[in-house]
């Protein structure tokens, strides 16, 4: 079995905002133009949801500041994933499995005991985790493909991160 890795630079101050904005016109923004995205995430997880239950309802309790459906963590982590994209760019997308530190998101969504496993890192804290990072050894939560070219991959996607003085969060799939 495989899996991903993807990082994005994002501002998040711009993420926090649509939490709890309760903002009807930006759901609805948000909604078309994630539009392709959400119904992927509805298909790919077709058999665990309900039509009451999707990554739109999930992207409305985001923006509504609400946890309805928290039995659901795997689909705010996804539907976070494509807030934070919406706002920021993708700089990494690897064949890896990281778990670096800690799940931690912008928004208080609820995190998934098991995919996606998300990281976010505010600007200020990106020279502190990028040493505290780096430093592990093969093993401890990175290294299970290629331990140098997966430093060297870390060390890129801090350095850009710091270099565009952005926001920084990186998911496990």
């Amino acid at each position: 079995m495989s899996y991903y890795v993807h990082a994005y630079l994002v501002d998040a101050n711009k993420v926090k905002a649509v939490y709890g904005s309760h903002d009807m016109d930006l759901l609805n923004q948000l909604s078309s133009s994630l539009k392709e995205k959400l119904d992927s995430l509805n298909n790919y997880f077709e058999s665990e949801i309900s039509p009451s239950e999707d990554a739109y309802s999930v992207l409305a309790d985001i923006v509504n500041g609400e946890k309805r459906s928290p039995h659901m963590a795997f689909m705010y982590g996804y539907v976070y994933e494509k807030v934070c994209e919406y706002y920021g760019r993708i700089i990494y997308n690897a064949e890896n499995l990281w778990q670096l530190d800690e799940q931690s998101s912008f928004i208080p969504i609820p995190l998934s005991d098991d995919f996606p496993y998300i990281i976010s890192i505010p600007m200020s804290e990106l020279e502190i985790k990028k040493q505290q990072y780096t430093a592990l050894e093969a093993g401890n939560g990175i290294g299970d493909y290629d331990y140098e070219e997966e430093m060297d991959d870390l060390n890129f996607i801090f350095d850009e991160a710091i270099e565009a003085r952005k926001d920084l969060i990186i998911t496990v799939y």
